[in-house]
């Protein structure tokens, strides 16, 4: 097999096992995972017994939006057609939640005050069933962040922190002046408990009931509004929606009943000042007939009054549309915002009264609409330039109206003047007669017309509705609906999921060293030979003294890889070397020797970092005497050379005592010397030589190697280390240069294209500890 095959074999498994690998990283955290779990659920768990649950409020309220039925066909008011109740829903939920009416819902139920018994882990609220109660009547400065403690002693006495008073007194405490109340709630339960009393600023309840007030539609074309509450105490938020809608329906008479109003205290003052008129009428009848002695007046003499009459009763009507117009045209002219429209009584024109109903439904819905918002608002400005327009349209319409009613005064005051001329024909008594019973008869007819519209004036006040319904009254679910016990663990569960999850992902992300063979594949081209698990041996020479490990056979894996690689026995020569300190080429290039070795190959191995040897010290070689006496000439190759006794074979020649040139001395040519002998008696030399990244002891080595097997730790060299590999493998700057991967730590996720993990646990060294250790997913110096 070629070198490129080989790679290119293997980026493409690499390749393809990526999210295996990926996969495998996380699963072999298990243990964190559940640690994780096991924590969060707990979370979960404390979570749910400490949080406050929230139970759903819901009351249906009918919009209404046909005409209520105001009294009689001849109904004034109903005529007017000013209650129309085609009402804009979107106004009516603005209504609904405005502050104005929920202000008016938290005094009426008195929700500023809230009372908590504090007995157990949780403070429970209390509300509606305590045996007193708490009115804040002048805050203090520190009121809304004050708690006050009560204690019901008896049912006239109650101790303030610890203070005892008398029910219905008024306290100075430190949330201010607070009147102390008698309820008529046999709680025996509080008796002698201790009640915590806190107070809420208004404005702090305003903004959270609109908040969580929530009104929709039940649909697009539908006059229904499904009104809902979250409260804490289902009772609380049953009472504050039922409240709110008898509000709403309360503002909406209040509303309606203005006009209505208006015309009663109209139609009453007319009446009043009638009834002086009448009465001053009447006694001169009585005078007259008793000066003159007059009983009765002729039959011809009634009739002609009759006619009298009645042509005076059309001609007053005229008067009162006349001025029922003039009070409309001033009106229509004042700058008062809004206009106060005048009792349309006697005015029959449709045209008119439409417009002033019109007008009249226009300010009671900008009227509505301003207790919510300001003049600002679109909608607003709109029923600002309709009220405009109507303005005019009525102005153009009254004078119309007022011509008409002047042609028909100016008529029925000549019908007068005829009269007028006829009386003066009938004798002179009976003329002063029927002058005065004429009066008579257009005050009484006048006034028994007012009175009638007062009658029906009153019962439209009386009888007047709201333009709701309420169809189903405020209900609580039966149970919370927060928090859900089954998504509070579940949002856990995924949170407990995520933590271990994002770490090693950011671990991962940030990682700087080499953890997967793709790291390598990726960026060189050279060939990686083998890769060496994690020892857990504690000797130097695993291969001998544990040969059943994991480490001693991928050892073999190598030596069996060496066959392929350096197939002519002349080339005996193999250098070992890394980027840094620490990757293993030592435990390597001794290990490997010694699998050479048990297949009975002679084998050497040199200590050439002779600035700071291990070999003989993991070997326990005496080191006096050794190669740097060698490079300087002050010894023999057979004075050198020692055996190492735990292996047939293997032979060592340590590095010798530190001399102060190491690369002078490698560099003078007896290395050249040194190895062209070995070869006549060893079948393999291998050459252990420093860190390249370090010194240049290993370039210069370079030229006696048939074979360069670069060093690559696992969790442990610094990928851009692997760019300097390439840059070596590229320029051959070292013969066959091929790269081992050692200490690959599989506990830390590692996926291979050799697939190694198969026999994870069947090698005697691979036994699992089983213990947990806490800080294994943070490990980053493992040997």
């Amino acid at each position: 097999m070629s070198s490129n095959d080989y790679s290119t074999d293997n980026v493409e498994n690499d390749y393809d096992l990526s999210l295996l690998e990926i996969l495998i990283t996380y699963l072999r955290n298990w243990r964190w995972y559940l640690l994780s779990i096991f924590i969060c659920l707990g979370l979960a768990f404390g979570y749910l017994k400490l949080s406050t649950p929230l139970y759903k409020i819901r009351t249906d309220l009918l919009i209404k939006d046909d005409k209520e039925n105001m009294g009689g066909q001849n109904d004034l008011l109903k005529s007017l057609d000013l209650f129309s109740s085609a009402k804009i829903i979107d106004n009516e939920v603005q209504i609904l939640k405005s502050n104005t009416i929920i202000e008016k819902v938290i005094k009426d139920l008195n929700i500023q005050t809230q009372y908590f018994d504090t007995e157990g882990v949780k403070a429970k609220e209390l509300y509606n069933n305590i045996p007193f109660e708490v009115d804040l009547i002048s805050p203090s400065s520190i009121a809304f962040s004050t708690t006050l403690k009560f204690q019901f002693n008896d049912n006239n006495q109650v101790s303030v922190n610890g203070r005892s008073f008398k029910l219905d007194t008024i306290l100075n405490t430190e949330a201010g002046l607070v009147l102390l109340k008698k309820k008529n709630t046999e709680s025996k339960q509080y008796y002698k408990k201790e009640i915590h009393v806190r107070f809420k600023d208004i404005d702090d309840l305003l903004l959270r009931y609109s908040l969580d007030l929530k009104i929709d539609p039940i649909s697009k074309q539908g006059t229904v509004l499904i009104i809902t509450l979250q409260d804490a105490i289902p009772k609380r938020g049953e009472d504050f929606l039922n409240t709110l809608i008898n509000e709403y329906n309360h503002a909406a008479i209040e509303d309606k009943n203005k006009v209505t109003s208006t015309t009663l205290f109209f139609i009453t003052d007319r009446i009043k000042k009638l009834s002086e008129e009448l009465g001053s009428v009447e006694k001169n009848v009585e005078q007259y007939k008793s000066s003159n002695r007059i009983t009765d007046i002729s039959s011809q003499s009634q009739l002609f009054l009759e006619s009298v009459k009645d042509n005076d009763v059309e001609l007053n009507k005229v008067q009162i549309q006349l001025n029922v117009l003039q009070n409309l045209e001033k009106s229509l002219n004042s700058s008062q915002e809004p206009i106060r429209i005048p009792s349309m009584m006697g005015i029959e024109d449709p045209t008119v009264l439409g417009q002033v109903s019109k007008l009249a439904e226009a300010e009671l819905k900008k009227e509505s609409l301003l207790q919510t918002t300001t003049e600002s608002n679109p909608l607003v400005r709109s029923y600002t330039d309709q009220i405009n327009l109507l303005k005019q349209s009525i102005s153009s319409s009254v004078q119309n109206l007022k011509r008409g009613l002047q042609i028909t005064q100016e008529h029925l005051q000549s019908q007068n003047s005829r009269f007028e001329s006829t009386i003066q024909r009938v004798p002179s008594k009976e003329r002063g007669l029927l002058d005065v019973m004429r009066q008579q008869e257009i005050k009484n007819g006048l006034f028994t017309y007012l009175l009638q519209k007062r009658e029906e004036t009153a019962m439209s006040l009386a009888s007047a509705v709201s333009d709701s319904r309420t169809i189903d009254y405020a209900k609580s679910s039966k149970y919370p609906v927060k928090p859900i016990n089954w998504v509070i663990y579940l949002i856990f569960l995924l949170a407990a999921l995520a933590i271990p999850t994002t770490i090693i992902y950011i671990r991962r992300l940030l990682n700087y060293k080499i953890l997967r063979r793709a790291d390598i594949t990726k960026v060189t081209d050279a060939p990686i030979l083998a890769e060496i698990s994690h020892s857990q041996d504690p000797g130097n020479l695993p291969v001998t003294d544990n040969p059943r490990s994991m480490v001693a056979e991928q050892i073999r894996v190598l030596r069996t890889n060496l066959q392929f690689i350096i197939p002519d026995e002349s080339q005996k020569v193999i250098l070992f070397t890394s980027t840094i300190s620490g990757e293993g080429k030592s435990f390597i290039s001794l290990n490997l020797g010694a699998s050479l070795a048990t297949t009975g190959k002679k084998v050497i191995i040199l200590e050439l970092d002779l600035r700071k040897p291990k070999l003989h010290g993991s070997l326990n070689i005496e080191n006096s005497f050794g190669l740097s006496n060698y490079l300087i000439g002050k010894a023999d190759t057979k004075d050198i050379i020692k055996k190492i006794e735990i292996q047939e074979n293997y032979f060592i020649i340590p590095s010798g005592p530190i001399p102060p040139n190491p690369a002078e001395l490698i560099a003078n040519g007896k290395i050249s010397e040194l190895i062209e002998l070995l070869k006549k008696d060893f079948d393999y030399i291998i050459l252990d030589a420093p860190p390249i990244g370090v010194v240049t002891d290993a370039q210069i080595l370079s030229s006696c190697a048939n074979t360069t097997l670069f060093i690559v730790r696992h969790n442990y060299t610094i990928k851009n280390h692997i760019h300097a590999i390439d840059e070596y493998y590229r320029t051959e700057k070292f013969k066959n240069l091929k790269i081992i991967l050692n200490s690959v730590d599989l506990q830390i996720g590692y996926g291979s294209s050799y697939g190694y993990g198969y026999g994870y646990g069947y090698y005697s060294e691979e036994k699992s500890s089983g213990g947990f250790n806490i800080f294994k997913l943070f490990k980053f110096n493992r040997r």
